[in-house]
């Protein structure tokens, strides 16, 4: 073998271990690797390699101090309980009582309206705006248990009648001079882009008929007060609370009391843009 031959295999020699897989004994060494996670391609978030999902986010909350944005209805009534003028804007006066009753209840002074204030006052509309803030969908009631909260469509309804407590019964009427009960339902609901028909009886045949025990926020609620029949209706803004046009006017009053209990026919549950079924009497 000549000089040159004897280099060349002793170098062929030498690269062998590192250029194949060693086989002796029966095992295999593989090459190391390095095992990363994926990032979601919709986040660039890190994804759990345990279930191949991005982990969950944390749950938020929104902040007690945080100035919510009312409507006009709403801020007159804030502005009655620190007794300024109601006229629904939130100027300067406003700002200084809202301050002052904060101040005096002890609570964060922004001069503003927030959640803290606004449950300090115990204002009927504190679930719709923990609802609009937070997305969330249920209320605790007096008794601990929860009552779903008006949102979207119906919770525009049940401002719309909020709006208007304190007008007068008018037989006929649609709008804010008087109502009667159905004219008060057309007025609600078509602010929130749903259309009814004109009469109680007619109302009765819309939506979906809802359990007693399951009435919700924006509900239909039909009581009989002028013959059998559907011959009452009203808009509910809780599980036991109704606003309708009784002949004392407008008013928020309950359900299941011995007058109104007495004369509860049902409840009927619309939406905007459902397909309204067959009336059925």
């Amino acid at each position: 073998m000549t000089s040159g031959v004897a280099v060349t295999l002793m170098m062929m020699l030498a690269a062998a271990p590192s250029a194949v897989a060693q086989t002796g004994g029966g095992t295999s060494v593989a090459p190391t690797t390095t095992s990363t996670t994926p990032a979601d391609p919709g986040t660039g978030t890190t994804q759990d390699p345990s279930t191949g999902t991005a982990p969950a986010a944390p749950a938020t909350s929104v902040s007690p101090t945080k100035t919510v944005k009312l409507t006009r209805s709403q801020t007159k009534r804030v502005q009655k309980r620190v007794r300024v003028k109601a006229d629904g804007a939130l100027g300067a006066r406003t700002r200084t009582a809202i301050k002052r009753y904060q101040k005096q209840r002890k609570l964060t002074r922004t001069g503003r309206p927030n959640l803290e204030t606004i449950k300090a006052m115990k204002m009927p509309f504190v679930a719709q705006v923990e609802a609009k803030l937070g997305g969330t969908t249920t209320s605790p009631d007096a008794d601990g248990t929860a009552t779903p909260v008006a949102t979207g469509d119906v919770a525009a309804a049940i401002e719309a009648a909020r709006g208007v407590i304190g007008t007068p019964y008018a037989s006929g009427g649609n709008d804010a001079s008087g109502f009667d009960c159905s004219g008060l339902m057309v007025y609600a609901f078509k602010k929130a882009g749903i259309s009814l028909p004109r009469t109680s009886f007619d109302q009765y045949g819309e939506g979906t008929a809802v359990e007693k025990s399951a009435i919700q926020p924006g509900d239909l609620v039909f009581f009989s007060t002028a013959g059998a029949g559907a011959s009452h209706v009203g808009i509910a803004t809780s599980a036991t609370t109704v606003i309708s046009a009784t002949t004392k006017g407008v008013m928020e009053h309950r359900l299941d009391d011995d007058y109104w209990g007495a004369a509860y026919v049902g409840a009927r549950r619309v939406v905007a843009g459902a397909e309204t079924p067959a009336p059925s009497r």
